[in-house]
């Protein structure tokens, strides 16, 4: 998606995320990046030509990021909850944690939407791929039934990525970082449901309810990662 980045960039793209969390990005100049990195404005200029392309670097750099990360969560041993949980979580958490209490946050995703629009699309794609590679592999494992729920596991991918966006734009501005995982977690544990999976439960003391076919003795499961 982008190429890779030096230390000087990297530096840069790392400071332009300070200031447009904190001052906008309107309000933000490349002078104010430049101090922010504790480089001078020509040392800015060798890199990049002017903050829309700074802007459009650090959306590249954190896609990349949030895509290794998901691809190791996908790799993960573990409950198809889990999994599914820690993909959103490599996708968005790295956003959240940047725009959470930030009163820009809707100018910065207005300005990610008019800069970013291919990055992101192309970023989307590949985050689908990897959510519906394991949405694939729980079917075929009998951990989860999409078709179950009239979704191909394509749809199931989409409605899932499309569900936890939701909530990343909605609460950005208001929950917390620990809320909105939360949050992610609870809107995981009703669709892998929705698809006939058996999240674990988690409220303290309780067993989730089974049938009686459901207790007669079998080999005894893996047990689920705490």
């Amino acid at each position: 998606m982008v190429g890779r980045r030096s230390e000087k960039e990297l530096l840069i793209v790392a400071a332009a995320f300070e200031r447009f969390a904190r001052y906008g990005f309107r309000r933000t100049s490349l002078g104010d990046i430049a101090r922010e990195a504790g480089i001078s404005r020509p040392a800015v200029y060798l890199h990049f030509p002017n903050k829309q392309a700074i802007f459009r670097a650090a959306a590249g750099v954190m896609h990349e990021r949030a895509l290794r990360a998901a691809s190791q969560a996908a790799l993960a041993p573990g409950e198809i909850e889990t999994r599914i949980a820690q993909i959103l979580e490599a996708k968005l958490g790295s956003f959240f944690e940047i725009a959470h209490g930030s009163a820009h946050v809707g100018e910065i995703l207005d300005e990610n939407s008019r800069l970013c629009g291919d990055i992101s699309e192309a970023a989307r794609r590949r985050y689908l791929r990897i959510l519906r590679g394991v949405i694939d592999d729980a079917a075929r494992r009998g951990e989860l039934a999409p078709a179950a729920a009239g979704l191909s596991t394509a749809a199931a991918a989409e409605l899932i990525v499309d569900s936890a966006k939701g909530l990343e734009t909605a609460g950005a501005a208001t929950l917390t970082p620990l809320a909105y995982r939360r949050r992610v977690a609870q809107l995981v544990n009703v669709l892998v449901r929705g698809m006939g999976g058996h999240p674990r439960e988690r409220s303290a003391g309780r067993t989730p309810a089974r049938s009686r076919a459901e207790w007669v003795p079998r080999a005894r499961a893996a047990e689920p990662r705490a």
